[in-house]
């Protein structure tokens, strides 16, 4: 069969992918990766199809390089699509959403739905048409599609094709999308929905719950870092895969003493110097420990912290999968991809979070867009470290509350105590449970025969 792929143009949301579309490949299925071709802001990725061509897979860029929606004054509904605090407030209010949620709603609508809004403003997108007219032409049989980048939907919708959502992040558009089916009419139009309706009415498509939602959804993560929702899920293994590069070579040996990996991901460092002090404390923290850290910071992550520890190397980038099962722990900002690559190497972890909200806001100004960040932290970095504290699995460490002596003297439990290598080896089991992506391709067969033969069923 034939399987496109498509995705938000950033390598954050298609490595997670890579597996999957080498399963399909070697099972003998056409597979393409289609997308727009990025933009150099800090959030696209100028140089994404790049990225795909090297994991061995087939790239189609559609449409010509052009600015996010959100960062578009050309666009004359730009600033309606900035998140305020005010209608933030408003729809926490409205769906009853506590405490204990507010993580899951302030990851949603300061980010998720942003994201969402960049490629499907009120106002045509050249490069989304041409994804879904690539679709109209090339007649897929299966549609995978980001949950960040759900013109997939149309473009299975336009061309006949059985279509899933693939999550890179835990559900967030799910959950909030029940909440609104739950709260009714006075909670206000549902935000996907409205997001979607203007490219989905342009081509004859009903918005509901298949187009926002997937006819099924692939879901990588484990049950607990799974917002609740009752929508059909597929289990899948999250594999690792951040890249191809050649091994350096003082991976090879084991390491005199305990090595201890410090990754604090590649996303935000692009954009933002320093990291409000966090990097600095780590570096302190870990100095007077008989350990080797290998830190895989750049200069933007390095600006506020002096010195290194004659203990700590530094590198640009390694990838994960080569580094961690050479290490005795890892140290790391939270996201869900460190998460697994931890989880699969089966280490003891130590999460950097904080209590601070996760707030983003843009003010029109006569200069451009203001954007007020406030958040200290990785989105997922609360949900990733309760997780690893419930499975006993690592501790989390606050750069904010505590200092370096108190974090030196955590990480030194972790590398010690017997209890966070068997949390360790508790996460890795239940990761190993799920399918692999091998064993998930011959669900998604049967799931697009099903899924195909019903909507010709329907006509």
């Amino acid at each position: 069969m034939r399987v496109m792929i498509t995705v938000f143009p950033a390598r954050a949301h298609f490595l997670p992918l890579v597996p999957y579309a080498w399963a399909l490949q070697s099972a003998g299925h056409e597979v393409c990766v289609v997308a727009p071709p990025g933009y150099p802001t800090g959030v696209a990725d100028p140089d994404f199809h790049e990225a795909v061509t090297a994991a061995g897979l087939k790239s189609v860029t559609c449409g010509q390089p052009q600015p996010l929606a959100v960062h578009d004054r050309d666009d004359p509904g730009y600033a309606a699509m900035l998140p305020t605090a005010a209608e933030s407030e408003r729809y926490v209010a409205a769906l009853g959403i506590s405490e204990k949620e507010r993580p899951t709603w302030d990851v949603f609508y300061h980010f998720t739905l942003l994201a969402i809004r960049d490629y499907h403003p009120p106002r045509p997108r050249q490069d989304v048409d041409q994804v879904i007219e690539f679709a109209r032409i090339w007649q897929p049989d299966l549609v995978l599609w980001d949950a960040w980048f759900p013109s997939g939907a149309i473009a299975a919708r336009v061309s006949g094709a059985a279509h899933a959502r693939v999550l890179v992040a835990p559900d967030y558009t799910g959950w909030v999308t029940e909440r609104f089916a739950a709260a009714g009419p006075a909670a206000g139009a549902d935000l996907l929905a409205e997001t979607m309706r203007p490219l989905a009415e342009r081509y004859g498509v009903e918005v509901d719950d298949d187009l926002l939602l997937g006819q099924w959804t692939v879901n990588p993560f484990p049950a607990p870092m799974n917002p609740p929702t009752r929508l059909t899920n597929v289990p899948v293994r999250y594999v690792p895969y951040t890249g191809a590069s050649v091994m350096p070579a003082w991976l090879y040996a084991r390491p005199s003493r305990p090595r201890v990996a410090l990754s604090l991901g590649v996303s935000a460092r692009a954009f933002l110097k320093g990291d409000w002090g966090r990097t600095a404390k780590l570096l302190e923290a870990v100095a007077e420990l008989d350990i080797e850290v290998i830190a895989t910071l750049n200069d933007n992550q390095l600006a506020e912290s002096g010195p290194l520890p004659d203990n700590v190397h530094t590198l640009d980038y390694v990838p994960l999968d080569q580094l961690l099962p050479t290490c005795s722990a890892v140290i790391h900002h939270g996201s869900t991809g460190t998460f697994a690559a931890a989880s699969a190497a089966g280490l003891p972890q130590v999460v950097c979070d904080t209590d601070e909200p996760l707030l983003l806001f843009g003010e029109d100004t006569p200069d451009g867009i203001a954007w007020d960040f406030t958040c200290q932290k990785q989105l997922t970095a609360s949900l990733t470290s309760r997780v690893v504290t419930d499975y006993g699995a690592g501790v989390r460490v606050d750069h904010q509350k505590q200092s370096a002596g108190q974090i030196r003297e955590q990480l030194r439990r972790v590398l010690t105590e017997p209890s966070f290598r068997e949390g360790a080896r508790r996460i890795r089991e239940d990761r190993n449970s799920a399918p692999s992506p091998v064993e998930l391709v011959s669900l998604l067969v049967e799931l697009t025969k099903r899924h195909r033969r019903d909507k010709e069923a329907d006509r």
